[in-house]
């Protein structure tokens, strides 16, 4: 799967948004942009992309510049798979 495909898997899960997940694009805003995304929703995120890329994330790594849209976190995967 693809840092894109992995992401919006994510978030569809950790937002509960079903077959609106479908919707997301790498433009659509995290922070702000949905009102249950928040502290809880980034540890399962990070918890997420740890399990399925089977990599660690250090505290260091995480910064709110990964979580504004969901290209920005995207990329982020994309760091963490290659």
């Amino acid at each position: 799967m693809d840092a894109f495909g992995l992401t919006r898997d994510l978030l569809r899960t950790a937002l509960q948004l079903g077959d609106r997940a479908a919707k997301l694009t790498r433009d659509t805003p995290l922070m702000g942009g949905f009102p249950e995304f928040n502290s809880l929703t980034v540890v399962g995120i990070v918890a997420g992309i740890e399990e399925q890329v089977g990599c660690e994330i250090s505290d260091t790594e995480i910064s709110e510049d990964i979580f504004q849209t969901v290209g920005s976190l995207a990329d982020f995967i994309e760091k963490k798979l290659s």
